[in-house]
């Protein structure tokens, strides 16, 4: 009776899984298996520079970090930038604090500042080098409609990958149906700014003081690619 039951089970559970087959367009469907690639290269319109003022003492007077800040800002303002574009890069540094615990400690901020264009960054290199600020650098690059770009290469990949399997379905006179099946595979590259740090002023050696050099400002542009691999029914 045992043995009856079990083989009941097993021909129940083998025409359970032959009815999904038939049921299941991923099997049961004749289907063609292609990829697609899309890709676009961006000029970068977000330009984040990250740079410090430090606490410093000029002829035995101390610079407070306070004052530095409203001469940072004063010069901003002057040059028509947006100071909601200028914010603390670690909001979390309890500068302060160290102060009033050391009086003989020299605090720093670091600061993030956003600009758009490579000529509004060459103006931000030379306020920052007439306020003397410490370690200015490209922090990272980016564009205000990034994602409606995303969105515009993965399109693009996937209108690749049907045109591709209707090409190769032709040589045999068949035509690509409905999509059973789209795996995305995005990658994202970053550009890189080319000798971007700002120089400071060095004295030479008969005492006078040489200028910075002009920082060379050539950026690559952002590259989005964008693959999909996409299984598409044979009509």
């Amino acid at each position: 009776m045992k043995t009856i039951k079990i083989l009941f089970i097993l021909i129940l559970f083998s025409v359970s899984s032959f009815a999904q087959n038939e049921l299941n367009p991923l099997t049961s469907t004749p289907y063609i298996e292609v990829t697609g690639e899309g890709e676009m290269e961006i000029v970068p319109n977000q330009i984040f520079l990250h740079f410090t003022l430090k606490e410093r003492y000029v002829k035995n007077k101390k610079i407070d970090i306070e004052d530095l800040e409203k001469k940072m800002k004063q010069h901003l303002k002057a040059n028509k930038f947006d100071l909601k574009k200028l914010s603390l890069a670690d909001a979390d540094a309890d500068f302060v604090t160290i102060k009033r615990k050391n009086k003989d400690v020299l605090a720093s901020k670091d600061y993030l500042l956003e600009v758009k264009t490579t000529d509004e960054l060459s103006d931000v290199w030379q306020i920052l080098d007439e306020i003397d600020v410490a370690n200015a650098y490209i922090q990272r690059v980016d564009h205000s409609q990034m994602e409606d770009f995303k969105k515009e290469v993965k399109i693009k990949a996937i209108q690749a990958a049907k045109e591709k399997a209707n090409y190769l379905l032709e040589a045999v006179d068949q035509k690509a149906g409905k999509p059973l099946f789209i795996q995305e595979r995005e990658s994202y590259h970053q550009p890189y700014a080319a000798n971007m740090r700002l120089e400071k002023m060095h004295v030479m050696a008969d005492g006078a003081v040489a200028a910075p050099k002009e920082p060379s400002i050539s950026f690559k542009k952002i590259k989005l690619n964008y693959k999909v691999f996409a299984r598409f029914a044979i009509q």
